[in-house]
């Protein structure tokens, strides 16, 4: 059901009564609070903003480097979530937007989940730090069984609203609801995460994209522990995210690391996308990826520079090995490979296709920048 910004706000209050001040403390959104970037609103109108707000000036680099393209099949996705947002930006907030950059993104890491559970039919997808929805959108309409949290009241309210939309406001929200583990969507709010830890949703693969470097220490250590019981009943068990995120307190080899220590095995690394695929089963290629990492800095460049750049800090370095093992690793390896070789869609057709919504008003953020990119000719 749809989620007043009064009501979550009240809920979040009462929430956090029972909590702890480190569970308060650790669940705060650190990076962004510290860029000041505005995670809350007060009125409904306010939302619109949330619903294309990441990856700005994005789409072509995206299109042609992280994805290299995208399959037939991955455009008829593609056409039908970005009608089922432009509908809901126009019949919800009258504002009429495309969502392109973040839609593209989305296809890499929805590729990314297929390659590692082989068939999607059945199997539950956990997203920590859901953002926009672009993800759970093209889940939920490849009728993928879908559960989100976020710790951002903003973006999960535009959540909330996105996935009511697409699920015909058929979603299991815990802001206000009792936990139904068989629902097709499933909202988690981060207060609920507390009391769920011992009989978490259960899930066989849990996906992060952009975002676990940009947690605070303990709320990383959280979710490890957290995760680690969700998959624990799937025969897939499978952890994986496509970019680390803005460094804050740790590095992608800090990262990597705490994996394994938490009780995940490192099975696929992709260097020039940042992508990694970890299992519950032993056997890991952790000491060679952090091997490459550390020669690939060789003291040429400033280790906090590289580090801090998260997703993009390997394609700096040109570097495009790939680490993979056990039956997870070679699963990804060998779809990635076979993606390669299909036939793809022109990136032209492509903006012919969102070309036929007009001249449509640009999200606010990307229209704030142009603006001050713009320069007297």
């Amino acid at each position: 059901m749809s989620l007043s910004i009064e009501e979550y706000n009240e809920q979040e209050h009462k929430g956090k009564i029972k909590l702890s001040n480190r569970f308060i403390r650790a669940f705060r959104p650190k990076l962004f609070e510290a860029g000041g970037f505005p995670t809350s609103v007060q009125v409904e109108d306010e939302l619109i903003r949330y619903i294309d707000s990441m990856h700005a000036y994005s789409f072509d680099d995206h299109y042609n480097k992280l994805c290299e393209g995208i399959t037939h099949e991955e455009f008829e996705l593609l056409k039908k979530c970005t009608y089922d947002i432009y509908e809901f930006t126009k019949n919800v907030y009258n504002g009429e937007f495309l969502v392109k950059a973040p839609m593209i993104a989305s296809i890499c890491e929805k590729r990314i989940i297929e390659a590692s559970l082989g068939s999607t039919e059945n199997k539950r997808v956990f997203e920590i730090g859901g953002g926009s929805g672009t993800l759970g959108c093209l889940l939920l309409e490849d009728e993928i069984k879908y559960a989100a949290t976020d710790v951002t009241q903003a973006f999960y309210l535009i959540q909330n609203r996105l996935f009511n939309h697409i699920c015909k406001n058929d979603i299991n929200e815990l802001v206000n609801e009792k936990f139904n583990n068989n629902s097709r969507c499933i909202h988690v709010p981060y207060w609920k995460l507390w009391e769920m830890r011992n009989d978490p949703i259960e899930t066989d693969l849990v996906v992060s994209n952009h975002a676990l470097l940009e947690m605070s220490p303990n709320s990383l250590r959280f979710y490890l522990n957290f995760c680690r019981k969700t998959l624990e009943k799937s025969k897939d068990g499978v952890f994986v995210f496509q970019g680390g995120g803005w460094r804050i307190d740790q590095n992608l080899i800090d990262l990597i690391n705490l994996f394994e220590e938490y009780g995940y095995y490192l099975k696929y690394f992709d260097h020039s996308k940042e992508i990694a695929g970890f299992s519950l089963q032993p056997g890991s290629i952790k000491n060679d990826v952090v091997r490459a990492l550390e020669n690939l800095l060789n003291g040429d460049v400033e280790i906090e520079k590289i580090y801090a750049l998260g997703n993009h800090i390997l394609e700096r370095l040109n570097s495009k090995e790939i680490y993979f093992t056990g039956t997870l690793g070679e699963m990804m390896n060998d779809k990635f490979e076979k993606i390669k070789k299909m036939e793809k869609i022109d990136i032209e057709t492509v903006k012919s296709f969102y070309s036929q919504f007009g001249d449509l008003k640009m999200s606010p953020d990307d229209e704030f920048g142009e603006y001050i990119l713009s320069r007297k000719k």
